[in-house]
């Protein structure tokens, strides 16, 4: 199993709405591929020393279950995500790090 890690930085002009909607729109369009097994997502916690990050201050994190990682490959190359990716990021400029590994824990 391959879990491919996103955290999100979000503009704070993006309503809560609309991050609901993205977050829906990208599960359907995930899980729709066929090749991701699971996804999941949860809005970050903030704290007071959130301002002070060097990168980005988080938004929320989502993961994506694949079998491996020849699908996950095929799941960033999937036409619709690159659809879903360029039209979220033409409404809502957002930025994005992610970090693909093994299951964590069992």
């Amino acid at each position: 199993m391959i879990i491919h890690t996103l955290v999100f930085s979000f503009s704070d002009s993006m309503p809560e709405a609309e991050r609901n909607q993205f977050f829906t729109e990208m599960g359907e369009v995930i899980l729709g591929s066929g090749l991701a097994e699971k996804i999941d997502h949860k809005q970050h916690l903030r704290l007071p020393d959130d301002d002070y990050a060097p990168v980005f201050v988080s938004s929320a994190i989502a993961e994506i279950s694949c079998k491996d990682l020849p699908t996950l490959e095929k799941l960033t190359g999937y036409a619709k995500l690159g659809e879903f990716r360029d039209k979220w990021q033409q409404k809502y400029p957002y930025k994005v790090v992610w970090v693909n590994h093994e299951r964590l824990t069992v």
